[in-house]
């Protein structure tokens, strides 16, 4: 069985014991990881975002990195093509840049 670069789309909520609980609501982020199945990466991706305290509420997607991917810049390509590399290099959870979402009251 052979190893895929499986990218996922989290939305996510601070968990109480967050310095961030309270002050921001939550937030999205792109995740990358090297793993057997699905059901490997998604428990990999949770396991780290509980790490720094980051709750997911919401898996927008999960699927295969498909590396022919073009996006609007050649900087966010190669942004994803190198967490894409790093990911499969080994079994580490790697996160494209952290997206917060304000708390409004």
């Amino acid at each position: 069985m052979n190893k895929k670069v499986y990218w996922a789309g989290i939305e996510y909520i601070y968990t109480s014991k967050s310095n961030e609980f309270g002050k921001l609501k939550g937030g999205f982020v792109y995740a990358f990881v090297n793993a057997y199945n699905v059901k490997i990466a998604l428990n990999g991706i949770k396991k780290e975002l509980n790490k720094i305290q980051l709750d997911p509420i919401e898996i927008e997607f999960i699927e295969p990195y498909n590396i022919d991917t073009k996006w609007e810049t050649t900087e966010q390509t190669n942004n994803y093509l190198d967490l894409f590399d790093k990911s499969k290099k080994n079994k580490q959870v790697y996160f494209d840049d952290f997206f917060a979402y304000k708390n409004i009251e």
